[in-house]
């Protein structure tokens, strides 16, 4: 009948599906193989619980990096607060600016006054009749 395409007959002397994982491991031996990845992950986990103590080269380096993060960040949080707090350099900057303007502000008056009485003592020496041609009557332009 099995020649007709039918689905196969089972055997009676096959054992259930549960019972497989048990004859996989009668199979491999009583002593399964563990997997590269597990000895590898174990290992790496014994090495660093082995260096994770209190007293390993390791746990020391870590506690120092720890301990070196927690001081800057004090550092930086106490120089953040000098600054904020107790900084004046800025307002003597302000000062000095303030105060180098005025200064300017003097130095072109007195430049002015300066160019001013030049101006006036070069009027007061001004002679229009020595502008004009000889003979000839003094033009409107050279007049005050």
């Amino acid at each position: 009948s099995s020649s007709q395409g039918s689905a196969p007959q089972l055997r009676s002397s096959c054992r259930p599906i549960e019972n497989i994982p048990i004859e996989m491991s009668q199979i491999e031996g009583s002593a399964a193989k563990t997997s590269l990845f597990s000895r590898v992950g174990s290992s790496i986990l014994n090495t660093a619980r082995s260096n994770l103590r209190p007293g390993a080269g390791l746990y020391s380096l870590g506690f120092g990096v720890a301990a070196g993060v927690a001081i800057s960040g004090l550092v930086y949080v106490g120089r953040t607060v000098s600054v904020m707090l107790f900084d004046h350099e800025y307002y003597k900057l302000q000062s000095r600016k303030r105060y180098y303007e005025k200064q300017l502000i003097f130095t072109r008056e007195q430049e002015e006054t300066q160019a001013a009485h030049y101006l006036a003592s070069m009027a007061a020496e001004y002679d229009p009749a020595a502008t004009r041609m000889p003979f000839k009557s003094l033009d409107a332009k050279y007049r005050f």
